[in-house]
């Protein structure tokens, strides 16, 4: 059974924020997927998939990562990745598990836990979380950084709901360089 959500975000010391004070932190990518989620829920706690519109906002489609929630394991699975996003991973995570494929799973410290926690957050708490957190890779298997050096310096991950109550997609927005 996993720890209680509240204690777990608690006890944790990754750099995550959970209120609108990210706003005065966040990129302004970041901000305009924010305002667009935001202004999609039209008085909902969330909107749904099909209110999200690719037309609406193609300045963040490279970026964008669609993740499904499922009722059993893998639980997370990657429903769509942003040409971006699938260029600085080195390949394409469509249809694949969240575990093992995130950005990040190349560190030598284990960063799922993490990973889970924030979407445990999206999911059970029916918000977003802004991740903070900054790194730099992946790298090969000489140590040299694959696709030039990449720079994470935020995710946003926002719910979606197809019924209005329970969170069946997660919409993120990965603000990254590649050098």
């Amino acid at each position: 059974m996993p720890p209680d959500l509240e204690d777990a975000l608690k006890r944790s010391t990754h750099p995550r924020l959970l209120t609108l004070e990210f706003l005065e932190v966040c990129s302004p990518r970041i901000r305009r997927a924010y305002e667009y989620w935001d202004g999609k829920r039209q008085g909902r706690l969330m909107p749904a998939r099909a209110d999200i519109q690719p037309t609406e906002i193609p300045d963040l489609l490279p970026d964008i990562v669609l993740t499904e929630v499922l009722p059993e394991a893998p639980f997370l699975r990657y429903r769509l990745v942003g040409t971006r996003q699938v260029r600085m991973r080195g390949f394409d995570p469509t249809g694949r598990p969240v575990r093992g494929h995130h950005i990040g799973h190349h560190l030598q410290d284990d960063t799922w836990d993490e990973v889970l926690l924030n979407y445990r957050a999206v999911i059970e708490r029916r918000s977003f979380v802004y991740d903070c957190n900054h790194f730099y890779g992946p790298e090969d298997d000489q140590g040299s950084v694959l696709r030039g050096r990449l720079f994470e310096r935020g995710t946003l991950l926002l719910p979606l709901s197809t019924d209005g109550e329970t969170v069946d997609m997660v919409f993120c927005v990965i603000e990254a360089d590649e050098a």
